[in-house]
């Protein structure tokens, strides 16, 4: 096919939609992409993702005028015994983690000011309408390929009736607040508290910020958002409106199998969230779809589109194998005072090292044999080691082989 003349749809107009697009005109030279969205971007409201650990991904000038509000030079981890403590009480650990082309944002505007530079490349955006059924069978037959960035469960497995296919893992709440978070607003905060899960408290400017609360694996609060008011009251931000609050239900990461992330007899591909990518650690998606959006263009234009699903695994591969480890600690074990240990041991670590390099961690986790020991002396713990080393944790040996061919 003349790739010139060939021609895409974009399903999904958030930031892996936009990623997509952005590559596909960028670096496949398509002639033709258009970006189908189900909301206006001057009247969306993100759900999650007000901070963005890697900037650099994103083809803006970071300004507050394009919604890059708070340049960071990193996150505060706290590590407390728990949930039932005194207000006053102290952290077990405090440690820094830095991130250099990190910011927390106002995403609806990066969305919006990132769509318009688009569309002043001649990208077609179609907004404020939902892809029916019957009009995604019609884009799938008058375009050459299909990128599908629609989240979770995704417009092309609604389609094929497979929504189960996918798993969330994460609920999240969050909203913005009025209050003074200058003491912290270069490294806004992350409290992990007992459970699996942490709150957050992300400063856009020294008056306003973005604070929630996250959990993750089976145990859940009977009532949402009564734990995040409460965990406001533990770590001293304001509590949220409950009209303010959004709820987003975040993918386990991988929680769909690669090998459905492509689709050659339609030329469909899936990214972002639609493809079940997250870390499954701490539930970042952003930089991972992404990622994605830009390792498919990558492909498409170097004709190798088909080795999409490996390749998509292969990119993510460290990140999951270090996310399975250091979720360990927290559902195996169910010890603070361990997690927290393993906590001090990343103090000075970079963002990118704590969920994309294992080697750097494990480096870190060894310099503390006493923490090392106690982490693997562990029988679920060595059930980890052993699926993360012998890549038998998330998918059979047989579907590996399917999509790795």
């Amino acid at each position: 096919m003349d790739e010139t003349q060939s021609t895409a749809a974009v399903l999904g107009g958030s930031v892996s939609g936009l990623a997509a697009a952005t590559g596909l005109t960028r670096r496949a030279n398509f002639s033709r992409v258009t970006v189908y969205e189900r909301q206006e971007y001057d009247e969306k409201r993100v759900d999650c993702g007000e901070a963005i650990n890697d900037t650099t991904l994103i083809p803006l000038a970071k300004t507050p005028e394009n919604g890059f509000v708070n340049d960071v030079d990193g996150f505060q981890l706290r590590v407390y015994d728990g949930t039932d403590r005194p207000l006053d009480a102290r952290p077990l650990a405090t440690s820094n983690v830095n991130c250099e082309p990190g910011y927390i944002c106002e995403r609806d505007v990066i969305e919006r000011r990132w769509a318009a530079a688009l569309e002043a490349r001649d990208v077609d955006f179609r907004t404020g309408r939902s892809v029916s059924p019957d009009e995604y069978a019609e884009i799938v037959e008058s375009y050459d390929y299909v990128v599908d960035a629609s989240g979770q469960p995704s417009l092309t497995l609604k389609a094929m009736g497979n929504t189960r296919a996918y798993t969330g893992d994460m609920v999240a709440l969050n909203a913005t607040v009025e209050g003074d978070f200058s003491a912290y607003r270069n490294r806004p905060r992350l409290f992990f508290e007992g459970y699996v899960g942490y709150a957050w408290a992300f400063p856009k400017s020294d008056g306003h910020a973005n604070v929630g609360i996250g959990w993750a694996g089976d145990r859940r609060p009977d009532d949402y958002f009564g734990a995040l008011e409460a965990a406001a009251e533990r770590n001293s931000f304001p509590v949220p409106d409950r009209a303010d609050v959004n709820i987003a239900t975040i993918p386990r990461g991988p929680s769909l199998d690669p090998v459905e992330t492509y689709y050659p007899e339609q030329n469909v591909f899936l990214v972002g969230d639609a493809a079940g990518i997250a870390n499954r650690y701490q539930g970042e998606g952003i930089c991972q779809g992404i990622r994605s959006a830009y390792l498919l263009a990558d492909l498409i234009a170097d004709g190798n589109e088909s080795t999409y699903p490996r390749k998509l695994s292969a990119l993510m591969r460290s990140e999951y194998r270090l996310a399975q480890l250091m979720r360990g600690a927290w559902v195996e074990h169910e010890d603070p005072k361990l997690l927290a240990s393993v906590a001090e041991a990343l103090d000075g670590l970079t963002i990118d090292d704590i969920t994309r390099r294992p080697a750097a961690v494990a480096r870190r986790v060894a310099s503390r044999p006493r923490t090392a020991i106690d982490l693997i002396a562990d029988a679920g713990m060595i059930r980890r080691l052993y699926g993360v080393a012998t890549d038998s944790w998330e998918y059979t040996a047989e579907r590996d082989a399917r999509y790795n061919r």
